[in-house]
């Protein structure tokens, strides 16, 4: 009895360990980038500078008290730009919460007229966290002078039905407005979203008005060389 008694306690024991072991891994606070990559242009910004929020979740539990992460500069090909260029902020999460920000401030020069510039950072274990899962542990970001033409799915519901980089650097200077994604749309409303485009659509007309030999066109995409046609203007104003 005893024997068998020695054996019982023994697993009990191996079993009370193991649970503890996990239970103080999935404790262990880790942090992961959102998604892997974003692209920013200067259109637009008459700024040398600006700052990119990068969005990270963190594994475990929130606490009452903020809390930093850090990252380093992955040195592949990814990164292609230089020290002069960008300036790592750094990260935190806020008390309370899961979710948190990696700031780089992003700088404007010459170059970036007819190039891009590129940084590929990684997630270290640091202080309050660990690195996360590989998959997420490392986000690129881009940044030019050159327009970047978003996704046209709604824009093309309420300013021209066409992309081109014209009638996009229209939209910016316009309007301010870079992407129209539907998390924007729905912030915006239908009718803020019209607003905008009567915005647009009224410039367009009115230049076309006053340069009756320089209409504003499509200058590449599947309308190139044609009219950009807005699809919301003031018809009193403008009947035809």
């Amino acid at each position: 009895m005893s024997r068998i008694l020695f054996i019982t306690l023994c697993s009990l024991l191996l079993v009370h360990c193991s649970k503890d072991e996990i239970g103080s891994f999935e404790a262990d606070p880790a942090i992961n980038f959102t998604s892997t990559r974003i692209d920013y242009t200067f259109l637009g910004n008459p700024s040398n500078e600006y700052v990119q929020e990068i969005a990270v979740r963190i594994i475990g539990d929130t606490v009452s008290h903020d809390r930093e992460f850090s990252v380093e500069v992955v040195a592949d090909t990814a990164t292609t730009a230089t020290s002069s260029q960008y300036e790592i902020l750094g990260g935190s999460i806020p008390a309370g919460s899961f979710t948190g920000t990696l700031r780089i401030k992003l700088l404007n020069s010459p170059e970036l007229s007819t190039t891009t510039a590129s940084l590929k950072v990684k997630l270290i274990t640091a202080k309050d966290f660990r690195a996360g899962n590989i998959e997420t542990s490392t986000f690129t970001v881009a940044w030019t002078n050159k327009i970047i033409l978003p996704s046209w799915s709604i824009f093309r519901l309420y300013f021209t039905t066409a992309a081109s980089t014209k009638a996009y650097s229209l939209i910016v200077q316009i309007t301010g407005l870079k992407t129209l994604t539907a998390s924007q749309h729905a912030q915006l409303s239908v009718a803020g979203a019209t607003a905008q485009a009567y915005k647009f659509g009224d410039y367009v007309k009115q230049w076309n008005l006053d340069h009756p030999n320089d209409h504003l066109k499509h200058d590449d995409g599947t309308l190139a060389g044609q009219e950009i046609v807005p699809l919301y203007y003031s018809r009193s104003k403008y009947p035809n």
